[in-house]
């Protein structure tokens, strides 16, 4: 006959699992570490693009590059994805868009022996356009002839400005230009404007005076960090399906930290190529500096990537990323698939649960870790393939680990346990693991269909809730607190249902007269499982005389406020 495998206190676990060899697994991948010193990868060698990424400044982390007054930020404008381009010239000078585009770069070329040129054509209202790339801190604008044709300067000028920002765009989406200065006459072939420093990332500049002038280079400069960069990294290929774990990167500021962050996002894919999106998933959320969290994107992929994006608000601040370290390993299997049932529970309600797992070309695994916030208080049974195996177990902090004989191919795990959902959203998600390989990462249990004939295709609950707020409340009848090291103390175990936030909770001793004898606990807690400890004290810290005394529980919500009580011995 089957038995349910019922938990045992806390110590018999240990016990049983010290004689078993079942520990909580915690496995680790090849980590791949890049930036932050001897011993890790260079940044210089892991990108497929960068945006104003300065490598240089400090080996070994990366930040936004840092204009000098001297530097021409034209120069890189085309290795930024910026642009020289005219919404008219081409018509004005009868070329095609090809040579327009190549005479317009001339402009930006630094090579003095070329020039845009607009001779033996009697034309006014040329616009030049510039798109710089990215927005950069901009003080001074230069543009002149070649040598030797000085007398063929723009006569006369508008130049208008954009930062780049949503603010400053029209309804279209097109740059919408604030004028900054207008030369009616201009009588110099080296023409140089000072702008306060500001941030800017589009510049218009209109003939208005007819006749024939060339621009040689336009030159522009200013000081400060650039507004945004970006680095994406290279596409990292594992060769076979991967898992990935954890994830970690550390960072610091110059100038004032509030005013420029980075983040870190990644992504995963089935195809070498990221511009095949449906190969691709999306970008992840950012993760948190200096913090270990595992990576988000899905899983198991062949390919994967990651980007680092920068921002600033103030010229002279700027983000950095030291180092970055993320862990991968080959997968267990081409996919595992869960589902849990019955859909539907009242809360609060002892309910017994079917959670099924479908490998498909598993290389082998041999553990599932079932996590919920639902506590677990009997594991049933547990099939492969329709067959009942022996198991270890163990309860944790996060829900449950089952230890079974070791399933490769294509298998169905079956997993009846008894558990009690006490949240509206109840979730039992799940990972696989391989206890013979220490370095191997966690496979993620992905919702589908694991059982055709059963309903769901889901790993979460939806719950059927009432109106209580307390569901139950365990507590010893008896307490000896005589030091012998049996009932010294008494758990009081309680489960709150029916909560969306956290709600004041006290658990208080009293004697038979309503005197308080002890505050066992004040605090906070939401929907969940929880135990508090009686030693038989009170507040003074002093052993209380025998007697009968009442332990009463409360908790005050939005709701009203609900209580339980029960009775407990104290005796020598």
């Amino acid at each position: 006959m089957n038995r349910p495998h019922f938990f045992r206190p806390s110590w018999v676990c240990i016990l049983l699992f010290l004689s078993t060899g079942l520990a909580i697994i915690k496995a680790h991948g090849e980590t791949i570490i890049i930036g932050g010193g001897p011993g890790s990868l260079a940044w210089e060698g892991q990108f497929s693009e960068v945006s104003v990424i300065d490598f240089e400044t400090d080996p070994g982390q990366i930040q936004p590059i840092q204009n000098s007054p001297e530097d021409n930020i034209a120069l890189k404008i085309l290795e930024r994805g910026g642009a020289v381009t005219s919404p008219n010239a081409r018509i004005v000078l009868e070329t095609s868009d090809a040579e327009s585009i190549v005479l317009l770069n001339h402009m930006i070329s630094g090579d003095r022996s070329r020039a845009f040129e607009v001779k033996g054509i009697n034309a006014v209202g040329i616009i030049i356009d510039i798109d710089l790339g990215q927005r950069f801190a901009v003080n001074r604008l230069r543009f002149f002839t070649r040598e030797n044709f000085e007398d063929f300067f723009l006569k006369g000028y508008e130049i208008s400005l954009n930062d780049g920002t949503e603010e400053q765009r029209t309804l279209a989406g097109t740059p919408d230009f604030r004028l900054f200065k207008t030369v009616g006459r201009n009588t110099k072939p080296i023409v140089e404007e000072n702008i306060p420093l500001q941030f800017v990332r589009f510049i218009k500049i209109k003939q208005l005076v007819r006749g024939e002038w060339e621009i040689d280079e336009i030159e522009i400069f200013g000081e400060g960090f650039a507004s945004e960069a970006s680095y994406t990294s290279k596409v990292f290929d594992q060769k076979q399906p991967a898992v990935f774990g954890g994830i970690r990167w550390t960072g610091g500021n110059i100038g004032e930290p509030t005013k420029a962050g980075v983040t870190l996002s990644t992504r995963s894919g089935t195809s070498p190529d990221p511009s095949d999106l449906s190969a691709w998933s999306n970008w992840s959320p950012p993760y948190p500096s200096g913090l270990s969290t595992t990576i988000e994107s899905p899983a198991p992929r062949q390919y994967f990537q990651f980007r680092f994006q920068f921002t600033s608000g103030d010229i002279f601040s700027a983000a950095t990323v030291d180092s970055l370290e993320f862990e991968l390993s080959p997968a267990l299997a081409d996919s595992v698939l869960g589902e849990v049932w019955p859909q539907n529970a009242f809360i609060g309600q002892d309910t017994t649960f079917t959670y099924a797992v479908k490998s498909f070309g598993s290389r082998g695994f041999d553990h599932l870790q079932i996590e919920t916030l639902a506590p677990v208080d009997v594991v049933r049974s547990v099939e492969i393939d329709g067959t009942e195996v022996d198991i270890d177990f163990e309860n944790t902090e996060d829900g449950l680990q089952i230890n079974f004989p070791r399933i490769v191919g294509d298998s169905t795990l079956r997993v009846e346990f008894d558990s009690i959902a006490l949240q509206y959203n109840t979730v039992f998600s799940g990972k696989v693991f391989d206890s013979t390989k220490s370095n191997n990462l966690p496979q993620v249990v992905v919702a589908g269909d694991a059982v055709p004939q059963a309903d769901g295709d889901d790993l979460s609950v939806t719950i059927l809730v009432g109106k209580n707020l307390l569901h139950s409340m365990n507590v010893a009848s008896a307490i000896t607190p005589n030091g012998d090291g049996v009932n010294d103390e008494i758990r009081i175990t309680y489960d709150i249902v029916n909560l969306t936030h956290t709600a004041p909770i006290s658990i208080s001793v009293y004697d038979l007269a309503g005197r308080l004898v002890k505050k066992i606990y004040s605090g906070t807690d939401t929907s969940g499982r929880y135990q508090q400890v009686w030693d038989g004290t009170n507040d003074s810290g002093e052993q209380i005389i025998p007697g009968i005394y009442l332990v009463h529980l409360e908790i005050e919500a939005d709701s009203g406020t609900e209580g339980k009580m029960a009775i407990v011995s104290l005796v020598y």
